[in-house]
């Protein structure tokens, strides 16, 4: 059966990708401007990637369109690292409620088919041009980079997917929908990836006048490239992308401790941080307009409401602003920490809150939270919490804004390591002195003592969670390494004999999650509808 498959023609761009601004997605006009002209000149191929730039961070965005999306991906939904309050995308939280035609699923899906839409129609016109022209050439591979990574980023949550490569134009409305095979997926991620990594530069390209930070390099190309090697338990090629990006040390490097990372200010220009989506309160930097300005809920949503306790506590800009207390990470992750040595459990989690409401005697002493054992007000006003999007900066001058404007991470060289690490660890063995190695450049840099071996699947996988919680990493590794179900079984949520503070058990993962199901989300209902019989739900899904 053929159905009808429309897209918007007319592509709204917001900058020239040469704009001399210090913040390359910092986008200083809003310009409608037809297909045709767009992508007839090496120029307009340029600026349409910038609005495909765009495109993809609004994802991050709160609105109508994406629906607490990068929540979800990021903040380690559904796993065995998070413990979930209420209020953002219950259901894929709780997996007590996930439908086929839940909102998050369905943006997830129309977000990323929307980047990979875009992509096809620069990829196709660039190559109708000459990809000896350099410019021509920066935007084909940066198109290439964003349709491979969208297609990888549906495969992980959907694997059922339809292939799409050309542009849509009048004359090919008409589509016949089918599930591709998935080594038909796979070939298409693997040579977009490639295509990526071998033509885009190291350094981050220069404008008119600065560096355009936030646009992809190599090193993110191959960072992603190494992600989809370790899908396909290609080892060797996961070892080599990785190691070709610590081959670059004047461009990217360890901090040397991770809290510098996400605590150094609202610009995430650590030469740790491979890509990072980019805000600001300019007009297009996460701004919608003169006034209103929404940026990012990051912040927001892993932030305890402190100020709900007004006897002790009060809105202030270094407690982090205003706060929603819905994600927080458990009592297993934070069993996997030294508390004494490791900073990123001294650093990177707050464990407590110090009474800043002048009015009262506890002004300056730590909240003493056997006055809420027991009680609702200790998860949603107290619990311990992950400062990786902490934000003291952007409210400054407005405490109470409900929005923040620091850079969101997107690909970092602390997981760049442990990848290397476990692809070593799988080839090698444990004894490996290479995933030794690997291993102890974040465990080391983080405060432990050095980790001399055997190393196990086991430590592996608690390394990755001490190191990269909340970054979008948990969820797809242990897709990947077919532990997702057991994981959540065992761990997910908190209960009172974990956290005896809690006033009820918060373990709904532990019971809903049904294995062969929700290790994969459901196709979208509305497009099962209009795609036909030919594309039919996951049969766990019917």
């Amino acid at each position: 059966m053929k159905r009808t498959f429309y897209t918007l023609l007319t592509l709204t761009l917001v900058a020239a990708a040469t704009a001399s601004c210090e913040r390359y997605l910092e986008l200083e006009s809003k310009t409608n401007i037809t297909g045709k002209w767009l992508y007839d000149t090496p120029e307009g191929l340029s600026r349409a990637v910038v609005a495909l730039y765009d495109l993809d961070r609004k994802i991050a965005k709160p609105s109508n369109d994406n629906n607490d999306c990068y929540v979800v991906q990021m903040l380690d939904y559904s796993t065995d690292l998070m413990v979930y309050r209420g209020g953002t995308a219950a259901s894929l939280a709780r997996l007590n409620n996930l439908m086929p035609n839940n909102e998050v699923v369905g943006s997830f899906w129309n977000h990323h088919y929307n980047i990979i839409g875009k992509a096809n129609e620069i990829i196709s016109s660039a190559e109708e041009m000459s990809l000896a022209d350099p410019v021509v050439l920066r935007a084909w591979a940066e198109a290439k980079f964003f349709r491979g990574r969208a297609y990888f980023e549906l495969y992980k949550r959907f694997e059922r997917l339809y292939l799409n490569t050309i542009p849509t134009a009048v004359d090919n409305l008409e589509r016949e929908f089918k599930p591709a095979a998935r080594e038909e997926i796979f070939s298409l991620i693997r040579t977009d990836l490639d295509d990526a990594a071998a033509n885009l530069a190291w350094e981050i390209p220069d404008g008119s006048s600065s560096a355009q930070h936030g646009r992809v390099t190599k090193a993110a190309a191959k960072h992603v490239r190494a992600q989809f090697a370790m899908w396909e338990a290609d080892w060797d090629t996961a070892i080599g992308a990785c190691e070709e990006i610590f081959a670059h040390p004047e461009l990217f490097a360890l901090e040397k401790h991770p809290e510098e990372v996400f605590l150094s200010g609202v610009e995430l220009r650590s030469k740790e941080v491979l890509w990072a989506y980019q805000f600001s309160t300019n007009l297009g930097g996460g701004a919608t307009g003169s006034t209103t300005l929404t940026g990012h809920r990051l912040g927001l949503t892993t932030l305890p409401i402190y100020h709900g306790l007004g006897k002790y506590f009060t809105i202030a800009s270094d407690m982090g602003g205003y706060g929603w207390g819905r994600v927080y990470p458990n009592t297993y992750l934070l069993s996997l920490f030294d508390r004494e040595k490791d900073s990123r459990y001294t650093k990177l989690i707050c464990t407590e809150l110090i009474c800043n409401n002048r009015s009262d005697a506890s002004y300056g002493t730590p909240y003493d939270l056997e006055l809420s054992k027991g009680k609702s007000e200790y998860i949603t006003n107290l619990h311990f919490f992950s400062k990786k999007y902490f934000d003291c900066w952007s409210n400054a001058d407005q405490p109470d804004l409900r929005s923040s404007f620091k850079d969101l991470p997107v690909y970092r060289l602390g997981e760049t390591a442990l990848m290397c690490c476990e692809a070593y660890f799988h080839r090698d063995g444990g004894s490996s002195a290479d995933a030794l190695n690997y291993y102890n450049k974040t465990w080391q840099r983080a405060g432990n003592d050095e980790e001399r071996g055997p190393l196990t699947l086991e430590k592996i996988l608690d390394e990755y969670a001490r190191e990269c919680h909340f970054e979008g990493v948990r969820w797809p590794l242990l897709k990947r390494l077919g532990i997702l179900a057991d994981r959540v079984h065992a761990h997910a949520g908190d209960s009172r004999a974990e956290d005896p503070y809690l006033d009820r058990d918060y373990t709904e993962p532990r019971v809903n999650f049904v294995t062969g199901k929700h290790e994969l989300w459901p196709i979208p209902q509305s497009q099962i509808d209009m795609m036909g019989k030919n594309f039919p739900q996951h049969e766990a899904w019917n």
